[in-house]
């Protein structure tokens, strides 16, 4: 859990606080940034600076706002609960919040529900002046947490608070952008740290069918198609040997079976009376009533009149087997020779089609190929490349390629003459279905080892006028602009040499909202207290 307290109020406040009475008493503490109004509450704490304090859990990010802590007064909290990793407000629960002194004795305040969407507004009443702590449960459906707020500070009396902490000032450089349009909108912030990043060679790319695993179905015959039920539709999967469609021959064709029997029955008396007129001529030859090139033009004729029959046995063989129905009715089978998905359907029922026309296609997606397009300059630096990573518009995370989930293929070996670039092939696991053929893609091909570095995801990196940036979450809803210096960009992630520290929260997403806020010069109207 990481902790940004925007005013301290602690060690140094200690001193201030006076030992006896309770003073002039505060009440109607945290009233604030309502709409059209400013800080409420009674006249001399108005002035008083607020308080406030950001944390982040593994599933809850708290912001929450008060009043400084008067002996016997009620004391307002704003809490804003967001949850992560949606960062969309917690609309549903309660909150627990718990001011416990240093002799463990404490004091609790209750909110059952949020008043808006994502706020709960506790209010508890300190008995005594001194340091204390601050603890904050959630329980509810949608989420249960708790946070260890940290150091407090109770005022005996309001003069004693506003000696200890002066006139409220506005800090310069800050963006306001309110939880309220966090939450409306697209919005992330992540942790800078120290991450694994490798350095590699970019290139474009395009995903592409594996070799071999592409089949494009043609007609057989010509003839009148017949889908099958369930119709077949682009993006089913099928199986090895799934009849898909039918094929009705044309009978004028001279494909029907009757005219192939015909023919095979045709073939068959040739070759028997080949057989009779070549027995005669070996006879005549044998009596030397014929010359001896009878029996060679007879048995000639005999071969000629086998082949013929050795033909049409053949395609009655074959309309037999891929065909299907009763005398008259008799149809070719269209069948899918891989398992894969069904990509394109060229034909619909009850279309005449022509023999070779292409009816339909099937591609293996389960595993497809990254084919990034490497400058000749940069060939040497991938060969016995391992891995590589790349992104594709409209995902917002990059892909990786490892021995976890595909493998290098090969390097091209021949070059382009009008790009002047070489295939670099990977092979990679699609069983997820995010890649299509056809994507392009942007792909870093990983070279040298990795090192260990200060890392921001590379969408929190801006473009300003030329200038690399990002917006630094210095407590719930207030930013700052940092002008970056970036190092290598490695799986998405950015190397940070100067502009932000391990530790801050950068935002990941809505950096350019908070752009335009800040570009508008305008504070949003504050829709909750303070």
């Amino acid at each position: 859990m990481s902790l940004a307290v925007d005013r301290s109020v602690v060690l140094g406040f200690l001193t201030l606080l006076a030992t006896a009475g309770c003073g002039d008493k505060q009440g109607d503490h945290g009233a604030g940034h309502d709409e059209g109004a400013g800080h409420a509450g009674h006249d001399e704490g108005a002035e008083l600076p607020g308080q406030s304090v950001t944390l982040w859990a593994a599933r809850t990010e708290l912001f929450m706002e008060y009043q400084p802590l008067i002996v016997g007064g009620e004391s307002s909290f704003a809490a804003h609960v967001t949850e992560m990793p949606s960062f969309k407000a917690v609309t549903a629960g309660s909150t627990t919040l718990t001011l416990r002194y240093p002799d463990g004795t404490s004091v609790a305040g209750t909110a059952a529900q949020p008043s808006n969407p994502g706020i709960f507004r506790p209010t508890l009443t300190p008995t005594r002046a001194g340091p204390c702590e601050l603890a904050m449960s959630v329980t509810g459906a949608q989420l249960t947490d708790s946070f260890t707020i940290g150091p407090c500070v109770v005022f005996a009396d309001l003069a004693t608070a506003r000696a200890a902490l002066g006139e409220e000032a506005e800090t310069p450089g800050r963006i306001v952008y309110l939880k309220e349009q966090q939450w409306k909108t697209d919005f992330a912030t992540v942790a800078v740290a120290e991450r694994d990043l490798q350095d590699g060679v970019r290139a474009s790319g395009e995903i592409r069918p594996v070799a071999g695993r592409e089949a494009r179905i043609s007609a057989p015959v010509g003839g009148r198609v017949a889908l099958v039920e369930p119709v077949p539709l682009i993006g089913m999967p099928v199986k090895q040997g799934q009849v898909l469609a039918t094929i009705a021959p044309r009978l004028a064709s001279g494909g029907d079976r009757a005219g192939m029997a015909a023919e095979v029955e045709a073939a068959g008396a040739e070759v028997d009376a080949g057989k009779v007129e070549l027995a005669r001529a070996e006879r005549l030859v044998a009596d030397q009533a014929a010359p001896t090139r009878t029996v060679d033009e007879a048995r000639t004729r005999l071969r000629v009149a086998e082949a013929r029959l050795t033909g049409a046995r053949g395609r009655l063989a074959q309309y037999d087997t891929g065909a299907s129905g009763g005398a008259g009715g008799r149809r070719f089978q269209v069948r899918a020779p891989i398992d894969g998905t069904l990509v394109a359907l060229g034909v619909a029922s009850g279309e005449n089609v022509e023999e070779d026309q292409l009816l339909l296609s099937v591609i293996d997606l389960d595993r497809v190929w990254l084919v990034a397009n490497v400058f000749e300059p940069d060939i040497p630096r991938v060969e016995g490349a391992r891995s590589a990573w790349f992104t594709i518009d409209g995902y917002d995370e990059p892909f990786t390629v490892d021995e976890r989930n595909g493998r290098l293929v090969t390097v091209g070996r021949v070059i382009d003459p009008r790009t002047r670039t070489t295939p670099v092939i990977f092979e990679v696991d699609n069983r997820a279905g995010k890649l299509r053929i056809g994507n392009f893609t942007k792909v870093v091909i990983a070279t040298g080892a990795p090192r260990r570095a200060l890392a921001i995801p590379d969408r929190a990196v801006i473009d300003d006028a030329g200038k690399a940036i990002t917006y630094a979450m210095v407590e719930g809803e207030a930013f700052e602009r940092r002008p970056l210096r970036v190092g290598i960009r490695s799986n998405g992630w950015v190397e940070v040499l100067e502009g932000v520290a391990a530790g801050e929260h950068v935002v990941s997403t809505g950096g350019y909202e908070i752009k335009l806020s800040a570009a508008s010069g305008s504070v949003p109207a504050h829709g909750h207290a303070h």
